[in-house]
């Protein structure tokens, strides 16, 4: 596939109207990047969407405003992370696994993610987990007996 695009050339995108990836021929361009394009199947015009079954989608480099924005968000969740683990030292660590029970303020050693404390119940079974980088959504067997 080639990787020049031009008006009235064809383009694959991602149609809003038939929900699927399917040609599409290139409307209108805004400088390199296509801007708008018309499905070759319901003939309707729409922006161009990158499709979703591309793996790396074709959009420009991060801005510095994003990329700032993306460590900052990452740096609070560390914070988040070491004040959470420090004001809960003195619950011991469970070892993670999905037939486990845990409740909220649980810490938790994941094989992947590593260590985490349970911030959120969802229910019936998953929990909001905040690891040192990032929060995830697990699945486990229930809230914790006692």
């Amino acid at each position: 596939m080639a990787r020049t695009s031009a008006v009235a050339s064809e383009a694959l995108s991602y149609c809003t109207s038939c929900k699927m990836d399917l040609n599409h021929v290139i409307v209108a361009m805004k400088g390199d990047k296509i801007a708008k394009v018309q499905c070759l199947t319901c003939k309707k015009e729409h922006v161009y969407r990158v499709p979703k079954g591309a793996l790396e989608p074709q959009v420009a480099k991060a801005s510095k405003a994003k990329k700032s924005a993306e460590e900052t968000e990452s740096h609070s969740i560390e914070i988040e992370w070491e004040k959470l683990m420090s004001s809960h030292k003195d619950i011991p660590l469970k070892p993670y696994t999905t037939r486990g029970h845990f409740g909220l303020g649980d810490k938790l050693n994941h094989p992947t993610f590593g260590d985490g404390i349970v911030g959120k119940l969802i229910y019936p079974n998953k929990l909001e987990v905040i690891f040192r980088h990032d929060v995830k959504v697990l699945i486990h067997a229930g809230t914790a007996q006692t």
